[in-house]
């Protein structure tokens, strides 16, 4: 029996409600410049389906909640600084399991 691994867009449709790490990196970035091609492709979403993706995610009722938030300049970084701790303690993770070479 061959075990399919689950690809990006299948991991955000099972998890449409719920915030996931790619999800608020596209948060992120579309922040930055309202161009949801462009922040799907910065978030990690491969080129060839950053448009698709991008397009996806602004539909999502999560992602459209976060969009519709006031957010200041202080918000924005203070954000930033949080997804790039988030990122940081998910390599320190990678390097504790054995799996940083991934």
């Amino acid at each position: 029996m061959r075990i399919r691994q689950m690809g990006f867009s299948s991991r955000l449709k099972a998890h449409r409600h719920i915030l996931t790490l790619e999800t608020l990196k596209f948060i992120v970035e579309f922040l930055d410049d309202g161009n949801a091609k462009q922040a799907a492709f910065r978030s990690g979403i491969p080129e060839t389906y950053a448009a698709r993706q991008g397009q996806w995610l602004k539909k999502l009722p999560i992602v459209k909640a976060a969009l519709e938030t006031e957010l200041d300049e202080r918000d924005l970084r203070q954000l930033r600084k949080s997804l790039d701790d988030i990122n940081n303690q998910m390599e320190i993770c990678k390097k504790i399991l054995g799996i940083d070479l991934l």
